[in-house]
């Protein structure tokens, strides 16, 4: 061990001539390190509410999703759907048209989102996962019908008897009849039997499916889709697969993730990194502390200072032997905060320890996910803040110090 580490590693085992010092040392300690464990928790549980919020939205959005840049429909003919499932990496794609609707029932209405699908679909996205009641499916026969969240049930009050088989009214506006001066008849409807329900979140209750052919009849799309769905093969290359889908179509459109498309996937990313330098803000006020016990253990060891610069000390070596002081009061408050972070982070994660008391989740345990990049962010951030103040107050302690002893 180096002169300077060697004498700063016993000051830090020997005991200081006053024992409030040994006290504040200790919270020192803590007070570093109990952050840092925070800090991981913190990121490991975002961490762990993102990957349950993707397997949530994995039954209702896409890997890809193509969508027009100019207006809200394309038409069917100027994708060439052949070549875009010949495109290395995609397994399979669904041509969806979605606009809104009023769905009536038991003589009461609601708002939903109508989402005519082909055949493909359920090889494009897992709902049939999500299904509480009945089959997924949008056409029996020949006959459409619909697959319907279990709030729109709810919310046209036919959850109280058996709903499969209920009818539901779809209305939405006629394009082509519609007027604003004379508004009567300007819709058009259909009534088709209700064929499943499904269950995902309070942002997807009120969803409606259906056949492709009925959305465009009820809509006055005729051979048009307002978006193609894409499932992705694993280890699809996304970026070069939506350089050619842009190359193929004829038109104009936007090529999107799900976690581009979806505002929520965002949004999560912008509360942990949010969260991440709050935590910062609290790691560098309790830094702070080992202000305070550095000031103390450098007036403790003034006639240690005294003696080391009679022995022919230099400045630069009296300086060091408190940098290191602090490096190791740091470096074992980093040792412990890690510790307990990664260690309470682990636990959660495959035992479970804090439990959710509902049925409403698809999991019984607090989601936490514990990644080694937050763990090194962590440490960089930990190392970089306790280097900066270390290195300030040594400085201008030990300046005043000697300058008081000079004198």
């Amino acid at each position: 061990m180096r002169l300077n580490y060697l004498i700063a590693a016993r000051y830090i085992r020997s005991p200081k001539s006053h024992s409030v010092i040994n006290i504040i040392s200790v919270v020192s300690v803590v007070a570093m390190a109990v952050p840092v464990a925070a800090i991981i928790l913190l990121l490991s549980i975002f961490n762990g509410l993102e990957l349950m919020t993707v397997e949530l939205y994995k039954a209702i959005d896409a890997d890809l999703k193509i969508t027009p840049k100019r207006g809200t429909t394309l038409a069917i003919a100027e994708l060439d759907t052949a070549r875009l499932r010949s495109i290395n990496g995609i397994e399979s794609l669904s041509l969806v048209l979605e606009q809104s609707a009023l769905a009536e029932a038991s003589q009461r209405q609601t708002i939903v989102q109508l989402k005519g699908v082909d055949n493909n679909f359920s090889q494009v996205i897992s709902i049939k996962d999500k299904l509480i009641d009945g089959t997924f499916t949008t056409s029996l026969d020949e006959q459409d019908c619909i697959v319907a969240a279990s709030g729109v049930a709810h919310d046209l009050s036919i959850l109280r008897r058996n709903p499969l088989g209920s009818t539901i009214s779809l209305y939405a506006i006629n394009r082509k009849r519609f007027s604003s001066i004379v508004p009567v008849g300007g819709y058009t409807r259909c009534d088709l039997p209700l064929a499943g329900l499904f269950a995902i979140d309070q942002d997807n209750k009120g969803v409606i499916f259906t056949s492709l052919r009925a959305a465009q009849k009820l809509f006055s799309y005729p051979d048009q889709i307002s978006s193609v769905e894409i499932k992705l093969r694993a280890d699809a290359d996304v970026e070069n697969i939506k350089r050619q889908i842009a190359d193929i179509c004829h038109t104009e459109v936007s090529v999107k993730t799900r976690y581009e498309s979806n505002s929520i996937y965002r949004l999560m990313a912008l509360e942990k990194w949010g969260v991440f330098i709050i935590a910062m803000v609290v790691m560098l006020v309790a830094s702070l502390s080992i202000v305070g016990t550095l000031v103390m253990v450098i007036i403790d060891k003034r006639d240690d200072i005294d003696t080391l610069r009679t022995m022919g000390a230099s400045r630069s070596l009296i300086e060091s032997i408190f940098l290191g002081e602090g490096y190791l009061i740091s470096l074992l408050s980093l040792a412990i905060g890690l510790g307990l972070g990664v260690g309470l982070s682990l636990l959660q994660q495959f035992m479970g320890i804090v439990r959710l008391n509902t049925e409403t989740l698809m999991i019984d345990a607090y989601p936490i996910e514990l990644q080694l990049s937050d763990v090194l962010l962590t440490t960089i951030a930990y190392t970089v803040i306790a280097w900066s103040i270390i290195r300030l107050t040594v400085r201008k302690t030990l300046s005043q110090t000697v300058k008081q002893q000079s004198l």
